[in-house]
């Protein structure tokens, strides 16, 4: 390869890099805008815009109510960059700390190291801290509880896979909230006691339902702490284990009759799906239909609720939601840590991003059962007081 050919792929991935940089920096700054001012979201329209590095094609992010314009882009304005914003908003967008560096020395004139962005970076720190400990509402209509696997650097140890834990709370209006997040060596029942110990220690004390996958011990978890709770399994995720146990041939079929459980119109519907399940398949895999019986309590909890929130609570979706956007961001490190500082930064940075979004709608259909909801957590929680039973 000539040199010229080098320099014109070489400018191509900086121009191509600045425009990824400058669209994250857009919507860091819409987002500012909004929490500060109010108003809606109302997509983008298409610029253009020189820079040294060449024309970049740009999606400008718009309001509903035509406040807001872009600060870096207003015309002839002289903005002295905040090094640290532009540091943080990389990070939360998934880049690197070593690429972040690269693309600031670029944009900014300046030589930064890694080290320097991770410096910066450690401001989040505190509010991450912070943003742990804060109290919590005395209510949630419902939690989901979910964890996922990275690997982190452990000093003197080597890399090692530490468990993520979640929790994320639906309040009767609709409305989302992540209520905490924990790196913890491994994922089990106790830890998931102290999960739950934790967020009751911060002022959540009525709740109707957990959603959580399957996990042993966690019903006997969730008793411990909140014992007026109902406790739904997520079906997909009792789905996936089923099919995984079955022959190929047989997968297909399976799986439209144990969609026939989990989609019928009522606990009486689905308890006849479960028979014909039995009947059906009970021979060639017994096992796997007792299963089905065995936790069928568990797994039909959601006909408690009205029909319109049963596609929320039969699994725990929404928070598989957000832990993708978690993970996202760990991509482009390699799904592999420095140390836990870093995966609090990013989980913090990532609650706050999701937050502002959650913040702009509600889900749909709890307007319409709202009433409902908050009858049925008083209903539940009038007859006496709720005491924690765990030990402390």
């Amino acid at each position: 390869m000539d040199q010229d050919t080098l320099q014109v792929m070489l400018r191509e991935a900086v121009r191509q890099t600045v425009t990824e940089v400058l669209q994250i920096l857009l919507d860091a700054d819409r987002e500012a805008f909004l929490r500060q001012h109010g108003g809606r979201k109302n997509g983008y329209y298409p610029r253009k815009l020189e820079t040294a590095f060449g024309q970049v094609k740009l999606a400008i992010p718009r309001d509903r109510e035509g406040k807001y314009y872009p600060s870096l882009l207003q015309p002839y304005a002289r903005r002295q960059v905040d090094v640290g914003e532009v540091a943080i908003a990389l990070y939360a967008a998934g880049v690197s700390q070593r690429k972040a560096a690269e693309v600031m020395s670029l944009l900014l004139g300046h030589r930064y190291t890694h080290e320097t962005i991770s410096a910066i970076t450690d401001q989040v720190l505190e509010a991450a801290e912070a943003f742990q400990k804060r109290p919590l509402p005395e209510e949630m209509a419902f939690v989901y509880l979910d964890g996922f696997f990275l690997k982190v650097l452990r000093e003197g140890l080597g890399v090692e896979r530490a468990a993520v834990y979640v929790a994320l709370g639906v309040t009767p209006k609709g409305e989302r909230q992540v209520l905490g997040f924990w790196l913890l060596p491994t994922e089990n029942a106790h830890a998931w006691g102290e999960v739950l110990k934790e967020l009751w220690e911060r002022g959540l004390r009525r709740v109707l339902l957990l959603v959580t996958d399957g996990l042993p011990g966690i019903e006997e978890a969730i008793r411990r702490v909140y014992p007026m709770a109902g406790w739904q399994r997520c079906v997909v995720h009792m789905v996936r284990s089923s099919l995984g146990q079955v022959r190929s041939r047989d997968r297909a079929l399976l799986a439209q009759d144990l969609k026939g459980v989990y989609m019928a119109g009522s606990r009486q519907e689905a308890l006849g799906a479960l028979e014909r399940l039995r009947e059906a398949w009970g021979a060639r895999y017994p096992s796997l239909v007792a299963s089905w019986w065995e936790n069928s309590g568990a797994l039909l909890r959601f006909h408690d609720y009205p029909q319109v929130l049963w596609p929320y609570l039969r699994s725990t979706n929404l928070m598989e939601r957000f832990i993708r956007e978690v993970r996202r961001g760990t991509k482009v490190r390699d799904h592999k840590f420095p140390k836990g500082e870093a995966v609090y930064k990013l989980l913090y940075l990532e609650s706050e991003r999701q937050e502002g979004r959650w913040a702009e709608r509600r889900l749909k259909g709890f307007a319409e059962v709202q009433e409902v909801l908050e009858g049925m957590l008083r209903e539940r929680y009038a007859p006496r007081t709720q005491t924690l039973t765990h030990k402390s």
